[in-house]
């Protein structure tokens, strides 16, 4: 991409010093670049990008974007800006051709179930037989090849990135987590979405936003977004059951399809049959009715999957070939997952970590606890610790209760357990200020039909501790390996 077109694709600016003549790469993190690069230093929460101006040259960059001046030799292009975020999108945009026009881009926000209602989205539309990619919690994928991903919603320009990535591997459609943090900062500046869905929104995240006016607003931005050209068919997923949905319908020009467990709803569910092993219900559409057997569970999971069969429909798949996919799909790594089901104990892992969720949880395993229910949660540091008693309460719905430190950073994992355990409603609960601890504490108390859930991390890789070093952790690798030693020591001991 030619430096001199970038540059006039803005109106107010401050040039210094010689730009390259091309460049072919853009990004915020001075560890990537080299002489094609574009480096910009954006502000963030923890570090501020001029600092690593410096770093950057070194690598070989002679392209800075920056919102103030900095005193470079004159063999570097420095470009001054108001706004280094929305320029990022924009050169990101031109230096990758727009990938996302030749891509259904599907973009899904909400408290709850975005991870879910993504990833099932993929999924389905591999089981169609179409390229897909994914991007979100659980990493970024094309088709079935799986890399790293740093955030829900990565920063910008590496946002743009793997559309390109995508858009190199002939990628029919592109699915999105979007979270509230990137729509308030601008990391989806310039996608362009065909589809959006909203799942729910509930309490979370006001250590970040003020108000649940405010997140739930800054929620809007997805939709709001989508222009105005009616041209461009377009469509707005919203839950019937939430009243967010009521608000968010104003918010675009573009058609609004309903899901929810009601007949209000375009599409809802009826006769639903369920167990450990899957969900199967009644779909009711505008096309009729069709049987869905699924292999997910719960009420909240119908409702997931409701979004992801409409996703396919808007895409011009007919009923009838999309809920002979859903036969073929497997159950979301993470979410409400059943691990290894030889075992005596049921042991359930769960991304869940906000009230609501962790009280869909337990709805939705009591109906087929046998045993005691056993329900481990911790409490995520610097963050909103305003939830954490009810957490706590919520918690205590099971027999046991164990509360544990969920990524602590620079808090204190004592004081977030004492503020889980503030909410208790009874005295059998156990504290740990070491997960691990707390994780085979709950295995070794189990008895044959117990039911153990491991909630807040779903099969997150890490632990997030002091100076925000990730070291690494894996809930259900932790809690397989204790019981596997548990019940194997059993059976040697009965020989």
């Amino acid at each position: 991409m030619n430096s001199k077109t970038l540059i006039s694709l803005l109106k107010i600016k401050q040039t210094y010093g010689s730009f390259p003549e091309t460049v072919s790469h853009i990004t915020v993190d001075s560890r990537e670049v080299d002489k094609a690069s574009v480096f910009v230093a954006i502000k963030g929460h923890q570090r501020d990008g001029f600092d690593f101006i410096p770093q950057a040259i070194e690598s070989g960059c002679r392209f800075i974007v920056s919102d103030r001046h900095a005193a470079l030799p004159d063999t570097i292009g420095l470009l001054v800006v108001k706004d280094p975020g929305k320029v990022a999108a924009l050169f990101a945009e031109y230096i990758y051709d727009f990938p996302h026009e030749t891509q259904t881009m599907i973009g899904v926000t909400g408290t709850n179930g975005k991870t879910t209602v993504a990833t099932m989205i993929h999924n389905l539309s591999r089981a169609l037989g179409k390229n897909s990619a994914y991007l979100g919690t659980n990493g970024f994928m094309l088709n079935e090849d799986r890399y790293d991903s740093t955030n829900t919603t990565p920063e910008t320009t590496r946002l743009h990135k793997r559309l390109y990535e995508a858009h190199e591997r002939e990628t029919e459609v592109f699915t999105m987590e979007v979270s509230s943090h990137a729509l308030k900062i601008g990391r989806t500046y310039g996608i362009d979405y065909d589809i959006t869905i909203f799942t729910n929104l509930t309490q979370d995240h006001l250590d970040f936003h003020n108000t649940m006016d405010e997140y739930g607003y800054m929620k809007g931005l997805l939709f709001s977004q989508m222009g105005q050209n009616l041209k461009d068919r377009k469509y707005l997923v919203l839950n019937d059951d939430d009243p967010w949905s009521g608000r968010y319908r104003t918010m675009t020009a573009h058609e609004t399809i309903t899901y929810g467990m009601t007949a209000r709803a375009d599409f809802w569910p009826s006769d639903i049959e369920g167990t450990l092993e899957g969900f199967n219900f009644t779909l009711n559409t505008p096309e009729g009715p069709f049987r869905i057997q699924s292999p997910f569970i719960g009420h909240f999971n119908i409702q997931n999957l409701m979004c992801a069969i409409i996703s396919e429909w808007l895409q011009g798949y007919r009923l009838p070939r999309i809920v002979d996919a859903i036969a073929t799909m497997a159950p979301v790594e993470g979410r409400l997952e059943v691990l290894d089901k030889t075992l005596p104990v049921d042991i359930i892992i769960d991304f869940a970590h906000t009230p609501d969720a962790l009280d869909k949880i337990i709805d939705t395993i009591e109906p087929f606890v046998t045993g005691r229910l056993i329900f481990l949660v911790g409490m995520t540091g610097e963050r909103d610790l305003s939830k954490a008693a009810e957490m706590g309460r919520i918690s205590t719905r099971a027999d046991v209760a164990i509360f544990t430190p969920d990524n602590p950073a620079n808090d204190d994992p004592k004081m977030l357990v004492e503020a889980l355990a503030a909410g208790a409603a009874h005295d059998n609960y156990h504290s740990f200020t070491d997960r691990t601890e707390g994780i085979e504490y709950a295995i070794d108390i189990a008895e044959p039909g117990d039911t153990i859930v491991l909630a807040c991390k779903g099969r997150e890789p890490y632990q997030i501790m002091e100076n925000y070093i990730k070291v690494p952790h894996r809930d259900d690798l932790i809690a397989l390996d204790r019981a596997y030693r548990k019940y194997r020591e059993e059976e040697y001991a009965t020989d």
